[in-house]
């Protein structure tokens, strides 16, 4: 897969689309099972992206790339300008802990669930959420 860059406007409105897009790209690379996690990891990091993270620009965007690193499929997720680092590794909740009634809290481990490796970190001057999925074998 040739490496392609995405960008979303920070809305809650625009992460279903931008999910969609990217389940088209990656299909036929991932086996389904796969792919369902891929899917629930981009859903769950993009929406948790637009509801907290707080940028100096009302208007900024968030920006995506997505490439085949060897034999995995790489999703990295760029945080908007200015927004304050947030790494999901350090704040996420053990799933078997969330109390199953709660309408949230279940985003970041289910990410942390999901995608086969998961890396935060400054790149440039934003924070990057960086997810692998093995690829086809």
């Amino acid at each position: 897969m040739k490496p392609q860059i995405f960008h979303m406007p920070k809305r809650l409105d625009a992460v279903d689309p931008m999910v969609l897009a990217l389940k088209g790209q990656v299909e036929g690379h991932l086996a389904m099972d796969v792919q369902f996690r891929f899917n629930i990891c981009v859903s769950e990091a993009l929406t948790n992206l637009v509801l907290h993270a707080r940028s100096t620009d009302p208007d900024a965007q968030v920006d995506i790339a997505l490439a085949t690193v060897g034999e995995d499929i790489v999703i990295e997720i760029f945080d908007p300008p200015g927004a304050a680092a947030f790494d999901l590794r350090e704040k996420a909740a053990a799933l078997s802990e969330v109390d199953l009634l709660a309408e949230g809290g279940r985003g970041l481990g289910l990410i942390l669930e999901c995608a086969d490796r998961v890396d935060y970190g400054a790149e440039g001057d934003r924070n990057r959420l960086r997810l692998a999925f093995r690829g086809r074998e």
